[in-house]
Formats: C-alpha cells, sequence, structure tokens
C-alpha cells in the first residue's frame, strides 16, 4: 500500500466532511463547480495544521497550492488568532509537544482541568534545552554544552508538524553558546542569533555575534557587530514582538557592579540596542519577560526564590516607550491562599492570558501536573490539572502563551 493510500486512511470524520465539500472545485485551477479556490482556501487556512499535512497528499494539485507561500502565510495569520498553550519536554530519546487552545484556560476560568493534545515528536538522543517559539517554530539551543558532543548541531522545528532541520555548524572554536529565535514580519523570515563567549580562560562577556537567516535560500552564518559589551543571562528569558527581539543581560563589569540592561535586536536590520536604567538594578535572574498587551513587560518577584514563602508578591515593569525610555511601575502581592496551592513547587512565570491573568508552570513534569493563574484584577488564584502530557515524571518541562500553528516547511 503506497504511502498515499495509508495517508488517506488516517483521515478523520471532519477532515473527510471538508473534503468533500470542495472535490467540486480545483484547488489550484480555474473553478469548475460553486466554490471560488480562494474561499476553499480560506477554510483550509481555519483547520488543524494536522490536517493541512495529510490534504498535501490527497492529490498533486492539494500538494502544490497547500506549498505555496501564499497559503503558508494565510494560515499563519488566521493561527495567529487562536493561540495556543504550548508544552514541551526531552524523554524518551525525542522532544515532545503538546498544545491546548488558549481560549479554554480563558473562557472558563473555573475549570479545574484543561486536557491537551499531541502534536508531535522530533528524535534526538540528548537533553536538549528550547528557544522560545516565535511565530509557530521553535529552536533548540546550547547543544555543545549539553550533548558534550562536539558535532552537535543546533536544529529548528515546527511542533505543529514535526518537521525539522537541522542548522550549520556555527563558527566557532567555543563550546560556550547562547541563541535565540526571532521572526521579521515584514521579510517575513525567522533569524537565529547566536553569541559565543570564552571557556579557558572563563568568560561571561559574548565576544562574537553570529546570525544566520531562514527562509531565503542556503543557510549560513553572518558575523555582525555589537558596540556595547554584555553578558546575556543564561535562563531562558527572551521575547519577540513585533520583529523585535528581547532578553535581558548584565554589563561587562564585575557581578558586583554591572548593571542589569535590557537588550533589543532588530531581526530585520539586524541592530542592537539597549536600555539601562538606574530603575531596573534591582532586576533579578529570576525576572521574565513577557508580552503584556503587545509591550515589553517585565516580571520580577521580590524574593531570590519565588516558591520560597518570602516572596509575598512581584513587580511588574511595562515599557510604554523603548525611545524615550518611559515606563511604568505596578506592585503586585500575592493572596494568601497562594501558598497553599503551590505547596512548595518550584515554577517559573510563563507570561499574560488576556489582559489580567498571569500564568504560572512548574519547571518539572509531575503527576498530575499543574500550572497556576493569578488574577490581577480580583486578586484570585487558580489551580489547573493539565491532563494528556503522557507517563512521564521529573523530566524539565518548557511551557510557552500565544503559541500559534504553523505549516511552513522546513525540509
Amino acid at each position: 500500500m503506497s504511502a498515499m493510500k495509508k495517508q488517506k486512511q488516517c483521515v478523520s470524520k471532519e477532515e473527510t466532511r471538508i473534503i468533500s465539500s470542495t472535490t467540486s472545485t480545483k484547488v489550484s485551477g480555474e473553478n469548475s463547480g460553486q466554490i471560488p479556490t480562494d474561499i476553499i482556501l480560506d477554510i483550509l487556512s481555519r483547520v488543524p495544521a494536522k490536517s493541512i499535512a495529510r490534504f498535501r497528499c490527497m492529490s498533486k494539485d492539494w500538494s502544490v497550492t497547500l506549498r505555496r507561500p501564499y497559503f503558508t502565510d494565510l494560515f499563519l495569520k488566521m493561527s495567529s488568532l487562536r493561540p495556543c498553550l504550548l508544552f514541551t519536554f526531552h524523554a524518551e530519546g525525542k522532544w515532545s509537544f503538546f498544545s491546548s487552545p488558549e481560549s479554554l484556560l480563558i473562557s472558563d476560568q473555573k475549570s479545574s482541568r484543561v486536557a491537551v493534545d499531541y502534536l508531535s515528536h522530533v528524535p534526538i538522543d540528548y537533553p536538549i534545552r528550547a528557544c522560545v517559539p516565535v511565530c509557530g517554530l521553535s529552536c533548540t539551543k546550547d547543544e555543545w554544552v549539553l550533548s558534550g558532543k562536539k558535532d552537535a548541531r543546533m536544529m529548528l522545528c515546527n511542533p505543529s508538524t514535526g518537521g525539522f532541520t537541522v542548522l550549520p555548524k556555527v563558527k566557532t572554536r567555543r563550546r560556550r553558546i547562547l541563541t535565540y529565535l526571532g521572526y521579521d514580519p515584514v521579510e517575513k523570515v525567522y533569524k537565529v542569533l547566536c553569541m559565543t563567549s570564552c571557556e579557558k580562560p572563563f568568560s561571561q562577556k559574548a565576544e562574537q555575534h553570529q546570525v544566520l537567516t531562514f527562509g531565503t535560500g542556503k543557510m549560513n552564518w553572518r558575523m555582525i557587530e555589537c558596540s556595547v559589551p554584555h553578558c546575556p543571562r543564561s535562563i531562558d528569558n527572551e521575547i519577540c514582538i513585533n520583529g523585535v527581539l528581547y532578553y535581558l543581560a548584565d554589563g561587562s563589569g564585575s557581578l558586583e557592579t554591572s548593571m542589569p540592561m535590557i537588550v533589543c535586536f532588530d531581526i530585520r536590520s539586524e541592530k542592537f540596542k539597549f536600555i539601562v536604567d538606574e530603575a531596573f538594578k534591582d532586576i533579578e535572574h529570576l525576572s521574565t519577560l513577557i508580552n503584556y498587551k503587545g509591550k515589553l513587560g517585565i516580571l520580577h518577584p521580590n524574593a531570590s526564590v519565588f516558591s520560597d514563602e518570602r516572596a509575598t508578591g512581584f513587580v511588574l515593569w511595562v515599557i510604554d516607550d523603548i525611545e524615550n525610555h518611559t515606563w511604568s511601575k505596578n506592585i503586585i502581592m500575592l493572596p494568601s491562599l497562594w501558598w497553599g496551592l503551590v505547596a512548595g513547587t518550584r515554577f517559573h512565570i510563563v507570561g499574560t492570558t488576556g489582559d489580567s491573568e498571569i500564568m504560572f508552570s512548574p519547571s518539572v513534569v509531575s503527576i498530575p501536573f499543574y500550572i497556576f493563574c493569578y488574577n490581577m484584577e480580583t486578586n484570585s488564584i487558580r489551580r489547573v490539572e493539565i491532563q494528556g502530557l503522557g507517563p512521564v515524571n521529573g523530566q524539565k518541562i518548557y511551557t510557552y502563551l500565544n503559541h500559534v500553528e504553523n505549516v511552513k516547511l522546513l525540509t
């Protein structure tokens, strides 16, 4: 039996209904029925990414049309209107992805459980760290350090489809590297920013800066200039908003004298900008960058360990104007119910859902597995059980908000 026939047998009843309603029209050609091609593409842009992967196997016309940049861009645009909560971890030789619509978490705030769907997995035989996903794609980071393999390379992955591509080897002999993923919405390309530093003698300062562009032909690393010496904070602390990648860093001075800074890397121009201000001197390594209503936000606790009972709340900074350095500061105090719910769980800040809730997630998988949502308007906490992650326990888990499905092919 051919691979195409096998793929057709996997089509669900709902997918069969969609196919049946559109077979009177050739997807890639003129209208031979009653449904215009642009209407069909609009319908297909609203189905899950897994369905598109199957539809591409239905015929040559469907395969060609559903691989075109126009449809890929249309699907990404529609998918951005229905963001997902994404969970990913490495276990049993694979990098697995699970998701659930954010609307389920936001619309029913009385729900105590949410089920996730299995998306895909990528085979990889050593533990990985992951960049924060951007426009549906994710990237591994720091493979040389984690795997201990000199030939290990980073990979770019599409969680929605399981497709991946191995990136070229970084142009350096240094083993200490740090990478971030960004997206330029104007040119519609993804870029990976890589920084390296000396291991012997040990140096925290990033001394080499390289960029790789994906989506414009052959991939290769290019050296770029950075005029301000800085040390990016190695924890998972970055975010890309409207074509600008932000991450936290420390100046090049000693640990006692260096001032925290916000690094702004414009994906399109590949230029760096830096926000350094006395107001941010208390920002700790546990601080998290978030997308707060389309603006850059910084959340940091008022204790060195957030799960420590000394942490009675946190500070929310919102950057109103990057160019003019204007921002607002909000003090948020946790309700007493907090400690009864978290019970000493070590967790991290994920981000904000809607306009008022801040989400927290444990750093490792447990059974049962809970996330926590704090409502800033009502000063209330709710615990939500995440079901469907499988029989794993103790694995480091990454949780992300605002993930969007993408049907972009990586191979």
